[in-house]
């Protein structure tokens, strides 16, 4: 199987772009960093090089992440959240896309969040409190090297060497976390031991 693991890092601050979160289609990738499992590679891609990531994702046969469905995949293909999860019986140009990508995305977060018996969907005060820094911190013994609303800092400072950094720290923490979870199938957080079910090959 061509496994890969992906994360990125965006351009703009949430707290500077109208919309915030939901505008996905305008923070932009600063970098993004991917691990192959089959060649035991990352690679790491920049803005100008966002179509051959989209290529590249679009040919794996899984892709694995932490909040990947609702963040990182929308932010990487320019689409805002209403785009993203558009419900429509009339004509979805993106519809296509997001099936191609969902029968092979998995995305840590929500494979928690479903074992905690929540809608993966609709966010909740109960949905918080799983970011990775948490779960790989107690679960791995070792946390991220520092907070995503760093990074579009970073970028627009220059410091891209410092942001790449951090996106493939983080990639090897999921990845680590999506191991952990192949071989234990648990999760830890605080106190708490979950009990994770495997990938069942859609987000």
């Amino acid at each position: 199987m061509d496994h890969v693991v992906v994360d990125v890092e965006i351009q703009k601050t949430i707290a500077e772009t109208p919309g915030g979160w939901n505008a996905t289609d305008q923070l932009g990738v600063a970098v993004s960093c991917l691990w192959e499992y089959q060649t035991a590679r990352l690679r790491v891609y920049g803005p100008d090089e966002v179509p051959a990531l989209r290529e590249r994702l679009l040919r794996a046969d899984r892709i694995t992440g932490y909040n990947i469905w609702k963040f990182d995949l929308p932010v990487i293909w320019g689409l805002s959240q209403a785009e993203w999860f558009a419900k429509t019986e009339t004509f979805d140009p993106h519809a296509d896309l997001r099936d191609r990508l969902r029968a092979k995305t998995d995305d840590l977060l929500r494979r928690i969040w479903k074992a905690l018996r929540l809608n993966p969907d609709s966010f909740s005060p109960r949905h918080g409190g799983w970011g990775l820094d948490a779960v790989a911190a107690a679960t791995l013994g070792s946390g991220k090297i520092g907070h995503g609303a760093e990074a579009p800092q970073w970028y627009q400072a220059g410091l891209i060497q410092k942001v790449a950094n951090y996106c493939a720290d983080d990639v090897c923490l999921e990845r680590d976390l999506c191991d952990y979870l192949e071989r234990y199938g648990r999760v830890v957080n605080g106190e708490r031991i979950l009990s994770v079910p495997p990938w069942d090959g859609t987000a």
